[in-house]
């Protein structure tokens, strides 16, 4: 990455000279030459640090969405004309000219689509995930595609989260011997570890790396007689560790792993669901039955290395009607007995889709802890009043999902996804899909939380469900926090 300027105060140096000591003038002067090339030297070693607050974005370019990014690298843009990485080239700057410093990108292997498509997910074969076990054979050059991307966020001053997925760590896993188990982790770690090699030799702007998606230890078992998911979770997390030690220069990447936050609300984005219209209540996030899972990790992690150790990071989600429901989930979290400190979380997704403004044939849907679809103008105030309790809750890490709506892919012959779904799942984005519409409101509220400036919260909204044909809306009510501005 290109070095940022920083301002170094060396600390001012008294020198006394008597007559006649010239010699000691000499000396001193050399010193003092000595410790001021030497902060500066510091100083810069810093301005190129990781950062301590990261203002990520789940990132793909306009039309070709997640884990069609890489696939789609060297191709061209059907709508444009333009090779997708000179999209990519022009969105990295325009997120960091908006106060982005980093993007988070999941690397699917192609198991994960073969899963996908035997359940009958998708109703054809997704043919873009990488390579496994080897990700240097990936198609359509991805590995070259990865290696370029990661350079071109570089170029722009960005930071990269490379977080990798394999879903299919779980299969039979319960009916694994320890054996099998441990062998499992290793042929994971292996092809996780040829991303670790190759990327950490060649890019200085790996923020941090992602262990496996969804993979976590059991809350309550004991590290001497443990399940397989907590075994498979201890074995593979200390083999990317020292993957990482062993590859890194200088100050090495944290690695972060997944932490279950489920929901208390009722089940509402289930297909048969009846949502009544009104206020949609009680969707808190489940605090104690993360806080039980951090302290499985430390228990586990520390049998496995047989000293006092806790993961580096934990990554989980944010989803979810009532703004004031959330910030005191996550003060739960990050406060009281085995709590998860706020500087070890990383929100890896948080949003609201809103395909009513956007999409012809919007409907009302619910997913994650209720997350409703909502209008244009309910996204931007949704996010303004997540970002506060996110702030309010001492948390710096977090990742918008995602920069562009994507309801040609999951309306596609490949995933051919019903209205509803597609409305759920294809309107995340701070940018519509129609390059001629440009951004949507929301993307002002988060250039503006990014810009350091004084930030109004003002008092958290209660959301209204309509009929199925009207999106939620949010409409005053007392205050549940006093409002004000964060900066």
């Amino acid at each position: 990455m290109q070095a940022r300027q920083v301002r170094s105060f060396a600390p001012a140096l008294r020198l006394g000279c008597t007559a006649g000591g010239q010699r000691e003038h000499s000396i001193l002067a050399t010193l003092l030459r000595l410790t001021v090339i030497t902060l500066l030297f510091l100083a810069a070693a810093n301005a190129t640090g990781r950062p301590q607050e990261w203002k990520a974005i789940n990132y793909a370019p306009r039309g070709h969405p997640y884990f069609r990014m890489l696939y789609d690298w060297f191709s061209r843009d059907a709508a444009t004309g333009r090779e997708v990485r000179a999209m990519a080239d022009a969105d990295l700057a325009t997120l960091q000219r908006s106060g982005f410093n980093a993007v988070h990108l999941y690397l699917w292997d192609q198991p994960t689509f073969e899963d996908l498509y035997r359940k009958q997910t998708s109703r054809l074969l997704e043919i873009s995930g990488l390579a496994y076990p080897d990700p240097a054979l990936s198609a359509n050059r991805q590995w070259e595609a990865l290696d370029e991307f990661i350079a071109m966020a570089g170029k722009h001053n960005l930071w990269v989260i490379p977080h990798f997925v394999h879903t299919q760590f779980n299969e039979n896993l319960d009916s694994l011997s320890k054996m099998e188990v441990q062998q499992r982790a290793d042929t994971i770690a292996t092809w996780a570890g040829r991303f670790i090699s190759h990327l950490s030799s060649r890019h200085t702007n790996i923020l941090a790396w992602g262990a496996l998606y969804a993979l976590e230890p059991a809350p309550d078992d004991r590290p001497e007689n443990p399940n397989n998911y907590s075994l498979l979770w201890r074995k593979l997390y200390v083999a990317l560790k020292r993957k990482i030690e062993a590859e890194s220069a200088g100050q090495q990447p944290p690695l972060f792993t997944f932490l279950y936050l489920p929901s208390k609300g009722s089940n509402i984005w289930a297909p048969d669901a009846q949502v009544a219209p009104g206020p949609l209540e009680g969707y808190v996030l489940d605090a104690s039955v993360a806080k039980r899972r951090f302290a499985s990790m430390k228990r586990h992690l520390s049998y496995e290395l047989g000293r006092a150790t806790e993961p580096d990071l934990v990554y989980t989600y944010l989803f979810g009607p009532d703004t004031a429901a959330l910030e005191r989930s996550l003060r739960e979290l990050t406060t009281g007995q085995d709590a998860v400190p706020a500087d070890r979380l990383f929100i890896a997704e948080f949003g609201i889709s809103s395909p009513f403004g956007a999409y012809a044939r919007a409907t009302s849907a619910f997913g994650e802890n209720g997350s409703p679809t909502t209008d244009l103008e309910g996204q931007a105030v949704w996010l303004r009043q997540c970002l506060c309790a996110v702030r309010a809750a001492g948390i710096t890490r977090s990742a918008y999902w995602t920069l562009y709506d994507a309801a040609a892919l999951w309306s596609s012959p490949t995933w051919s996804f019903p209205d509803r779904q597609v409305s759920l799942n294809g309107h995340w984005g701070l940018a519509f899909e129609d390059a001629a519409r440009g951004f949507k409101p929301a993307w002002k509220t988060i250039q503006a939380f990014h810009s350091g400036q004084p930030f109004a919260c003002g008092a958290a909204r209660a959301a209204i469900a309509g009929s199925r044909d009207e999106p939620v809306h949010f409409v005053a009510r007392p205050a549940e926090y006093s409002g004000g501005s964060l900066r």
